[in-house]
């Protein structure tokens, strides 16, 4: 009979232990468990099954060995278990008994046992010429009591390579190792949990950002995906200045958390900013407010010719129908004028400012005696802005959400692999001569993954699609906007090169531009390229 003297015992186990605070693949490590199992036993064969993470009445073959045939692999395509059927009634096969009784089975041959279910078995040995005959099967029991799979060794062996019936002794040694692999196994499940709530938390954060604005539209979800195609650009990269720099799993894994968590502090910006689409704009575009108060102000002056004409002789009435004519003709100019100012699309001229003061000031007595003016300050004081829509006020408290997001996001406890998703987020819109926000920071002081934010952040914008008050871009004019903004020193010129050159740019325009917007873009004579 093969027995294992106590050295060869507490050595086997000594490796175990070891293993299970040294390996961090868990498949591997139930693979050394089971290995143990069957080196303790002198088992010629082992195999896992594990309770399905979709269905809990499936039992999957999660781990296959045989010595004497050769097989030492995760098995492929081969059939999951069912352990209740329609009716709720157990299988008969011996691996779900021991899942369903929650006891070891300790069977000395199989086929002399009629209280089980061999036909696989014996299916299994016709087809690859062999005997299974002694079995001990071990429930796997988690911490909470659940039965999370059940561990199965067969054929047990004596020193002349005679199969035996597995002793008890070596049966309790293999249920403690069994409470082992449940312990891996159950540790993997709750960081894998933990790791899914953690990310569908933080997506979940992201998307309400998204949907608080029309105007943003997916930007926090899709900024992910620029960083992470032009971090892998850069793994592959072999001719730029980052040939020899390799992101690996976790540096990726930090990358993309970090970019999902980028804008977090605009859950605090007010929508009213967010969706300022011209000038005029709050909860709604007060342009329409303005063109009903030059409608109000042109019936004012149209009652008070039709008073004055009564009183003057015809030829003066006419020369004041005509003077009526013209300063109506006027008012709608300037109203033009200023529905065309309100959009914020094109830079103000000196002398438009002044047309908008000169319009501000014009004001007249209605019926009722109020004093009413054409233009409020606020109104004139948002029409003046010179470039976009949004006061110097608004646009600091647009800045300020990063101001949130460094608050907000430095307040977590990272673990090790995490540590860096604050200065990754919060340093998207620092700029390399440092003229950027909110530190101004410059050169070396912005990370190579926050220089990557930096242009995945700025290339969804430009690209969005058709938004509520936005016609999407050119594909060509987004990619010189952002080359004009390297040769200005503000993103790094070999990412960008990179960016374009691995087509990384391409690959997201297909992905999620309207096809009208992607045109031919001019590479060679593309600004910021090295």
């Amino acid at each position: 009979m093969h027995h294992l003297d106590t050295h060869e015992i507490v050595s086997q186990l000594a490796d175990l232990t070891s293993a299970l605070t040294t390996e961090k693949d868990h498949v591997k490590l139930l693979d050394r468990i089971i290995l143990g199992c069957m080196y303790l036993t002198n088992a010629d064969g082992g195999t896992l099954y594990t309770v399905g993470e979709e269905s809990e009445n499936e039992l999957h073959f999660t781990i296959l060995h045989n010595r004497s045939l050769g097989i030492h692999q995760k098995p492929r395509d081969m059939p999951t278990v069912e352990i209740y059927n329609a009716q709720k009634q157990a299988s008969n096969l011996v691996v779900v008994q021991t899942f369903v009784q929650r006891e070891t089975i300790n069977i000395s041959d199989a086929y002399r046992s009629d209280k089980y279910d061999f036909s696989g078995t014996r299916k299994f040995d016709k087809q690859l010429n062999y005997l299974s005959k002694s079995f001990l099967c071990v429930p796997l029991q988690d911490h909470e009591g659940e039965i999370i799979g059940v561990l199965q060794l067969i054929n047990a062996m004596d020193s002349e390579n005679n199969v035996i019936t597995f002793p008890d002794d070596q049966q309790q040694l293999v249920e403690s190792l069994a409470s082992l692999a449940a312990t891996v196994l159950t540790k993997r499940r709750l960081i894998d949990a933990q790791k899914e709530l953690f990310e569908s938390f933080i997506k979940l954060m992201g998307r309400a950002i998204d949907h608080k604005s029309p105007v943003t539209g997916k930007h926090c979800e899709q900024v992910p995906e620029i960083a992470m195609l032009l971090a892998e650009a850069v793994n592959e990269s072999v001719k730029s200045r980052y040939a020899n720099t390799q992101f690996n799993e976790q540096e990726m894994y930090e990358l993309r958390i970090a970019a999902w968590l980028h804008d977090c502090g605009k859950i605090t910006s007010p929508e009213y900013i967010i969706d300022k689409a011209t000038k005029l704009h709050t909860m709604f575009d007060r342009i329409d407010l303005l063109e009903s108060r030059f409608r109000e102000y042109k019936l004012q002056l149209q009652l008070d010719h039709l008073r004055n004409a009564q009183q003057l002789s015809s030829e003066d009435a006419e020369l004041a129908g005509h003077e009526l004519q013209a300063r109506c003709k006027a008012l709608d100019e300037d109203i033009a004028f200023l529905s065309q100012s309100n959009t914020g699309s094109e830079f103000m001229a000196d002398e438009d400012v002044e047309r908008i003061k000169q319009i501000a000031e014009i004001t007249w007595t209605d019926d009722a005696g109020n004093l009413r003016q054409l233009l409020t300050e606020d109104e004139t004081e948002n029409l003046c802005i010179r470039k976009g829509t949004l006061l110097q006020s608004e646009i600091q408290v647009m800045r300020d959400h990063i101001k949130v997001t460094i608050d907000m996001l430095e307040s977590l406890p990272y673990p090790k692999h995490l540590a860096q998703v604050p200065e990754i987020a919060c340093n998207h819109h620092e700029h390399l001569d440092g003229s950027g926000y909110p530190r101004g920071l410059k050169d070396e002081e912005i990370s190579l993954r926050a220089r990557i934010m930096c242009i995945a952040d700025i290339f969804e914008a430009l690209t969005s699609p058709d938004r509520p008050y936005k016609k999407g871009m050119l594909l060509s004019h987004a990619m010189n906007i952002i080359g004009r903004m390297v040769e200005d020193n503000h993103l790094d010129a070999n990412l960008f090169t990179v960016f374009v050159e691995s087509g990384a740019y391409l690959e997201y325009a297909k992905r999620h531009m309207a096809p009208r917007q992607i045109d031919s873009v001019d590479l060679a004579n593309l600004p910021g390229l090295v």
